[in-house]
């Protein structure tokens, strides 16, 4: 079934270019600032997507507090996602944080502190 797997890929990619726009745009909850839609994996039958975030600060409390922001938006998202993109049936949201981009922070700052891999500690 290629055809179903194109329809996924676009629906992914709508969902996250809105997405982007309505945390930037819309959502007014002060625990959310500074979040980015990294990615939107949607189920095969279209019905559940997982939107993957990130944030610009390591802090984990504040990480847990936006994803709880997050997470209590989630409806109104979605709403606002269903009148945008005029799907048939919305898939069902639900948020995961994507700890990659402050992963490659931390390994980038200990590269350029000389601490790591093929560092020599003699």
């Amino acid at each position: 079934m290629p055809n179903a797997y194109g329809r996924r890929d676009r629906v992914a990619a709508l969902m996250l270019q809105e997405t982007a726009k309505i945390l930037q745009q819309e959502l007014k909850d002060p625990r959310v600032r500074m979040a980015t839609v990294t990615e939107v994996s949607v189920s095969p039958d279209l019905k559940n997507a997982r939107i993957f975030v990130s944030f610009l600060q390591d802090d984990k409390a504040a990480v847990d507090a936006a994803m709880q922001g997050l997470n209590s938006a989630a409806g109104f998202i979605r709403s606002t996602l269903a009148r945008r993109l005029k799907l048939r049936y919305m898939p069902q949201i639900s948020f995961a944080f994507d700890s990659l981009q402050t992963d490659a922070m931390k390994l980038d700052a200990l590269i350029k502190s000389g601490i790591g891999p093929g560092s020599s500690a003699e």
